[in-house]
């Protein structure tokens, strides 16, 4: 990336949570820490972000700049108890995604009673085009989003879907309304999502994930009944 493209990733995940820390900024973007705190300084200098007490938060020249991290406190709430539902119906982790300008945000999620368990960190970025979980929030995405995510596709796995393969994806999922992905971001999980919509435009994304042995065709019709009613239950409280 650039050094303006840093810049704005840096100010991209301070506006997308209630506050973080520097170390956190840094192990998401992949940057030491002493090159992050650089960036937080001259976008705190400008007015972009605040420091209060070693934690980022938007700063003055964003008027109201909380508001969207109020709004996905409150979309955490109301999916709080459909994700326990998934869980609990499932065996599986329940995954709730937003997305963030070209990344996928892992905004909650219940993890698995097994041992043996696909879990993300909450907060964590993702890639928007490897994983069900996240690629279901691209294919609702702006036609620039899309082609920005294009431009700059790099394979996670084997199975990471190509440039040119991912945008028949993406109208596959639009036309089902259900995106299912095999070992693409972890290997051997097996992920399954579907868009949660208002008016007419993708919220979030609620996700089942479950390792490959556990995943048998059986547990992955019962996941896509699940998440329909979960869909549909979180859509009517929006």
């Amino acid at each position: 990336m650039s050094s303006v493209a840093r810049a704005l990733r840096v100010l991209a995940l301070v506006l997308d949570r209630p506050e973080i820390r520097v170390d956190a900024l840094a192990a998401d973007i992949g940057l030491p820490v002493s090159t992050v705190y650089r960036y937080l300084r001259e976008l705190r200098e400008a007015g972009f972000v605040s420091d209060f007490d070693g934690a980022y938060r938007p700063g003055p020249r964003f008027d109201g700049g909380e508001s969207a991290a109020v709004q996905r406190a409150r979309l955490r709430g109301l999916a709080r108890p459909q994700l326990e539902r998934l869980a609990g119906g499932s065996g599986e982790t329940a995954l709730l995604t937003v997305r963030t300008h070209t990344y996928a945000l892992c905004l909650d999620q219940v993890e698995s009673h097994h041992p043996m368990r696909m879990a993300f960190r909450v907060g964590q970025t993702l890639p928007l085009y490897a994983g069900a979980s996240t690629r279901v929030l691209l294919a609702y995405a702006p036609d620039e989003i899309v082609q920005a995510v294009l431009d700059d596709l790099g394979p996670v796995t084997p199975a990471t879907p190509s440039a040119e393969d991912l945008p028949r994806r993406l109208r596959a999922i639009r036309a089902g309304g259900v995106a299912t992905s095999r070992s693409e971001f972890v290997d051997g999980a097996i992920a399954i999502a579907v868009p949660v919509l208002s008016r007419g435009e993708c919220v979030c994304a609620l996700a089942l994930a479950a390792p490959e042995q556990r995943a048998s065709a059986g547990w992955q019709r019962h996941a896509k009944q699940l998440l329909t009613e979960a869909r549909h239950g979180l859509e009517t409280l929006l």
